[in-house]
């Protein structure tokens, strides 16, 4: 699967000594998120990676968004779940309008399958917690998930916990949303870079000095140039290489790089959008033949790539689930490195002692989902204004190290 990146060509180097208002390290969807929100703010923005902008983790992303509702959750993460799921229709028509790139966002609705005792268990409390949330969800019988989806036939008569448990098939949630990262991701750059934000990729940051004035970055571009960048503040959008970016914030140990593996099918005729989730894995089917199948979860540092065991592990897996799928071609398969943080809560805000540093990161398998309750969150912050919901809990000064 090929895609455009806009921003991720060269850039020109910054000159010798140059200052924007906010500084942001991390062109994947976070960072571009906050770059964003801030500049249709009015404020001046620049954006640095050491890679490409709009690629990274972000573009690896499956793109789906489970039901959400801001309004009658009290978990600190699902509040800032349900609000970003209430912006994203808006920040799409947005991208689109502004960039004529469609992200890709559909309503498509999410089928939720178990295949073990404890699958179907798991499954049960969190459509209480759901019904909980007023979040619509159904439990459907195994001769109405078939007329919904004819193609699994062969899957419920070969699973075990179905034929014992007819009326406990499966559940189906209208709310669920999927979206394509490339798209949104290109979205995101064109429309930052339209609206004037300085994109700067393949630019590394050597070193950083945070002040009660303002902040003073060295970085360095492609050719091996240094060049002195000042800003008002800085925000690290670093994702799983956050602990690294910056050591004077003791985040070093707060980010674990978490592998996953993705196989991209392409099918004739599995053309309806949905998505299928089965235990832990998926599969999400974007309507125009694309079939991503995911996912696993490896501790491997920042080791990259695929492995033949588990890309077959998938196919196998998407095989069963969808005969249909055994003659579908292998279009692609990749890997990205999510970043989980220690207590499983991102951290938004500013690091304590360090007036003009702020941090984004560490949202595990949700950044996406949760970008733009992101970024309006931050850009609050930044501007000293309250906030939708309470960010204590994703304070950036309990998942620091100990002063040295």
């Amino acid at each position: 699967m090929s895609t455009i990146h806009p921003a991720s060509s060269d850039a020109p180097p910054p000159s010798d000594r140059q200052s924007t208002g906010t500084l942001i390290v991390g062109g994947g969807v976070i960072g571009l998120s906050i770059a964003w929100e801030l500049v249709r703010r009015g404020e001046n923005v620049t954006v640095i990676d050491q890679g490409p902008i709009a690629h990274g983790t972000s573009w690896a992303a499956a793109g789906i968004f489970p039901p959400a509702n801001f309004d009658r959750a009290t978990d600190p993460i699902d509040r800032l779940r349900g609000f970003s799921h209430t912006l994203w229709p808006l920040w799409s028509q947005q991208l689109l309008d502004q960039t004529g790139i469609d992200p890709g966002l559909i309503r498509c609705g999410g089928l939720y399958l178990a295949e073990t005792v404890g699958e179907a268990s798991a499954l049960t409390g969190m459509m209480s917690y759901w019904a909980d949330l007023a979040v619509e969800c159904e439990r459907i019988d195994e001769s109405e998930l078939l007329r919904r989806q004819p193609r699994l036939k062969n899957w419920a008569q070969t699973n075990p916990w179905i034929q014992s448990h007819p009326t406990s098939a499966a559940w189906w949630t209208p709310d669920e949303y999927q979206i394509r990262p490339p798209r949104l991701l290109t979205a995101l750059a064109t429309a930052c870079q339209s609206q004037g934000v300085t994109l700067l990729p393949h630019n590394t940051l050597l070193n950083l000095s945070s002040h009660a004035a303002g902040c003073s970055a060295t970085i360095q571009s492609r050719d091996a140039t240094d060049h002195l960048l000042q800003s008002e503040r800085t925000v690290l959008c670093g994702g799983a290489s956050m602990g690294s970016i910056f050591p004077e914030a003791r985040l070093d140990s707060s980010v674990i790089p978490i592998r996953g593996q993705i196989l991209l099918l392409n099918s004739e005729t599995f053309t309806d959008p949905i998505v299928l989730n089965v235990g832990n894995r998926y599969l999400v089917a974007r309507g125009d033949g694309n079939v991503l199948v995911g996912s696993c979860e490896e501790e491997v540092g920042f080791e990259p790539g695929t492995t033949d065991d588990v890309i077959q592990g998938l196919r196998h897996f998407a095989n069963r689930v969808c005969p249909e799928l055994e003659s579908a071609s292998v279009a692609s398969h990749w890997s990205g490195h999510r970043p989980m943080t220690f207590d499983g809560f991102p951290m938004i805000g500013r690091v304590p002692d360090q007036p003009r540093l702020f941090v984004a990161g560490g949202h595990y398998r949700s950044g996406i989902h949760l970008a733009c309750g992101t970024a309006v969150a931050m850009a609050d912050a930044i501007e000293g204004k309250p906030s939708f919901m309470e960010l204590s809990d994703f304070s950036v000064g309990k998942q620091q190290t100990a002063p040295r």
